[in-house]
């Protein structure tokens, strides 16, 4: 016994002996961001935005998802129809923060069906907009959702970003979006 004991207790000592730190490993400088799919400089871009739509001369904040594929607005009071034999929906964007509404009637540029973590998969109509970040401005089908239990009405995913921007989640509002406000602040930690 009093050798197991005795035993059990160098086995730490022993295992300390055996691992050696690992030889310190510069990493990588980075002169600029791209790629060779893109080769120019890609626009550095916060975890919230302002995002101006030119269409309703509005500016919403927006959360930015690398997860998302799609971009997403809040809108409400969406109805589908059909004009000159074509997809059309007729819906209410509602921008929360500036207590605004915008009715508006616009060509589906598709259905798709959004399965949400927790939640039942649901049928999303998308209409084409056109995106503003910074000097950025991007043509994007957009999902029409009710964004009500979100902070933020508006969603930017994948589709905006690709080959344009990348996203550094310690900052936010780093661009100069017009007309949007408070731009140019760092997250405080």
């Amino acid at each position: 016994m009093h050798h197991k004991l005795s035993l059990l207790l160098a086995l730490p000592i022993l295992c300390l002996c055996v691992i050696a730190p690992l030889p310190a490993v510069e990493p990588p400088s980075v002169e600029r961001v791209g790629s060779e799919s893109a080769p120019a400089e890609k626009l550095i871009i916060g975890e919230t935005e302002y995002v101006a739509i030119p269409a309703i001369n509005s500016v919403f904040e927006a959360r930015i998802d690398t997860g998302a594929k799609t971009s997403a607005i809040y809108a409400v009071d969406i109805e589908t129809f059909e004009r000159d034999g074509a997809p059309w929906a007729r819906f209410t964007i509602k921008n929360p923060r500036q207590k605004k509404e915008f009715p508006l009637e616009m060509e589906v540029s598709r259905t798709a069906r959004v399965k949400q973590e927790g939640r039942e998969s649901e049928r999303r109509i998308n209409v084409t907009l056109d995106l503003t970040i910074g000097e950025i401005t991007k043509r994007v089908t957009v999902g029409l959702a009710d964004r009500s239990g979100f902070n933020y009405p508006l969603l930017i995913g994948r589709d905006f970003l690709s080959g344009s921007a990348v996203v550094d989640v310690a900052r936010r509002h780093t661009q100069k979006t017009p007309g949007a406000p408070n731009i140019g602040k760092k997250r405080s930690k």
